[in-house]
């Protein structure tokens, strides 16, 4: 595979525009990662008439405002899952890379929680893969708890059970999310790629849901990807998601689609917004849900933030849209079990940058190093694809169904 400036270049076919191509400054060398994504077919990158003086000025214009000051931690214990979601190619990939790695024992994570407790972390995100297939979670909430965190785990509920969830609770977890991506088992189990998950998630949201009485300050919430499989019938899945149990339902964008494969196209978008997201509100003031479930529904595929074939082509920060700064480098961690830091949640799909590794190196050193300083100050500049602007993590959008 070629390389340029120390970065993988990933296949550019036509609609790529590489960052020569925007006259980005190519003196700053990018920081090196360990990993590369193999077999990329991208073929959405933002297309812009932006200059690199222009992007800088965008990407700079509030940098000195934000402190570096770490505030939450991603940890993933396992990189193993129950599912095989086809929607997490390059994820995927990624954890099978390095499978085989040595891992953080339970010590290492204490440790490395002991280190984030001293930078003034304040949440912790547990997710993975799955995380309950992590024998010592409980362990690990236990311990954020016991520095005084927010903690919440990710999970797509297929190894819940009544017993296990009172566990968590009783360790203090404060928050679960369950992700659900259909009221249709089928359509759920084929995005997951497991028969069956579709049963067990809601099963999940169910347990969460009733044990919560016992809870008060538990939080559950349910999670769904927008995807060609699952657009049409937004109404429903709502109405599924409340049934079920759930207090706030979030619905992400999809990441790491690079070769379109699941993402929305511009005349599904059209139906989307004009059909199914009226029919969604429409639903909800019916229900009587919080008045902010409507609101937030309006705000989905906003062009504001975007065009709409930006969004067919899974561009969520182009450059010729006024998006406020990033500062998720500057606020948040994300550990591998392996040890490996990623700066921000794109990496996982970008496999790149890896900031440094806990095997080498502490949090603190890590988190104060001259490369993730350098990814702060300039991201994705001199690689040959700018994953930021590829990047949907500033428009989830949360739709409350109940009052908290």
């Amino acid at each position: 595979m070629p390389t340029g400036a120390g970065f993988p270049v990933t296949t550019v076919v036509h609609s790529i525009v590489t960052i020569e191509e925007r006259n980005l400054n190519q003196d700053i060398p990018p920081v090196p990662g360990k990993h590369t994504v193999t077999n990329v077919n991208t073929s959405a990158i933002a297309k812009s008439n932006h200059t690199g003086d222009e992007e800088m000025i965008f990407r700079k214009k509030t940098v000195k405002k934000e402190a570096r000051e770490l505030r939450k931690i991603i940890m993933k214990p396992t990189l193993a899952c129950t599912a095989n979601c086809k929607t997490c190619a390059y994820r995927r990939e990624l954890h099978r890379e390095l499978s085989a790695a040595k891992t953080l024992s339970l010590d290492d994570w204490k440790k490395i929680l002991s280190d984030a407790h001293e930078l003034g972390n304040k949440r912790l995100s547990i997710s993975g893969g799955e995380p309950t297939l992590y024998r010592d979670l409980t362990e690990l909430i236990k311990t954020g708890k016991g520095f005084g965190w927010h903690v919440g785990i990710n999970t797509n509920g297929s190894l819940i059970t009544r017993e296990y969830a009172k566990r968590l609770m009783d360790a203090g977890l404060d928050q679960v999310r369950i992700s659900l991506y259909s009221h249709i088992p089928e359509v759920h189990d084929e995005i997951r790629n497991r028969k069956g998950l579709w049963e067990k998630a809601v099963n999940a949201i169910r347990i969460f849901s009733d044990l919560r009485q016992q809870y008060p300050y538990f939080r559950i919430n349910t999670q769904t990807i927008i995807c060609k499989d699952n657009y049409k019938e937004l109404t429903e899945l709502i109405q599924l998601h409340y049934k079920s149990g759930s207090v706030d339902m979030n619905l992400s964008y999809l990441e790491g689609d690079f070769e379109k494969q699941f993402l929305l196209s511009r005349n599904e978008l059209e139906e989307f917004k004009e059909r199914v997201i009226p029919e969604a509100i429409r639903f909800c003031k019916e229900q009587k849900f919080p008045v902010d479930a409507g609101k937030n529904l309006k705000k989905l595929y906003s062009e504001k933030m975007a065009g709409i074939d930006d969004y067919a082509d899974g561009i969520y920060r182009p450059l010729d849209k006024n998006h406020p700064f990033c500062n998720i480098p500057r606020r948040q961690a994300e550990i591998l079990a392996n040890g490996d830091i990623h700066p921000c949640n794109i990496v996982e799909y970008s496999h790149t940058p890896v900031v440094g590794n806990l095997f080498e190196n502490t949090l603190g050193e890590i988190w104060h190093g001259e490369k993730w300083e350098h990814f702060r100050e300039h991201f994705f500049r001199g690689t040959a694809v700018d994953y930021c602007t590829l990047c949907p993590m500033y428009l989830y959008t949360e739709i409350p169904l109940r009052k908290r």
